[in-house]
C-alpha cells in the first residue's frame, strides 16, 4: 500500500510531475498524520459543512460523565481518527493521567501506518490545555 500525502498537502503543494502517488519518507508521513489528527480532534462534531461527524463531541457533553468514565470519550478519540485518518489502522486511545496532575485529560494515541515497506508503529500523546484544545505531540 502507498502511502500517500493528504489532499489539502497536494494542492497546497502539487509534485510537478504530475504523479498521483508520491512515496515520502515515514517521517514525513508521521508528521502529516500527527497534523490532521492534530486538526480532526480540535474541530468540534457539527461544525463541517460537508460532514456532521467530522470531529470530537465537545468536551462539555463528556464531563458529566467524570470522574466515573471516560470510556465514551476514548471511543470517541479512536472512531474519530478511524474515520478522518485512513493511513492509520489498529488505532488504540487510552487514558492515561500523570499522577502529579490529577484530573488532567491527558491520552496515549498508537496506531500501526502501512507502507510498502511493511508496517511502522506510531505513538501521539495528546493531552487538553487551558482553553480545551487537545494538544497533540
Amino acid at each position: 500500500m502507498s502511502v500517500n500525502r493528504t489532499l489539502l498537502e497536494r494542492i497546497r503543494d502539487p509534485d510537478p510531475s504530475g504523479a498521483r502517488s508520491l512515496h515520502v519518507s515515514i517521517s514525513g508521513v508521521k508528521d502529516s498524520i500527527l497534523q490532521n489528527v492534530q486538526r480532526v480532534l480540535n474541530t468540534c462534531q457539527g461544525n463541517s459543512l460537508l460532514d456532521d461527524r467530522y470531529g470530537l463531541p465537545h468536551l462539555t457533553t463528556i464531563r458529566s460523565t467524570m470522574p466515573g468514565s471516560l470510556a465514551p470519550y476514548e471511543a470517541a478519540i479512536r472512531g474519530t481518527i478511524e474515520r478522518n485518518e485512513p493511513r492509520l489502522t489498529a488505532v488504540r486511545v487510552k487514558h492515561a493521567p500523570q499522577q502529579d496532575r490529577g484530573m488532567d485529560l491527558r491520552f496515549e494515541i498508537s496506531g500501526i501506518i502501512l507502507t510498502d515497506d511493511g508496517k511502522t508503529a506510531i505513538r501521539f500523546e495528546t493531552f487538553a490545555d487551558d482553553e480545551g484544545r487537545l494538544l497533540v505531540r
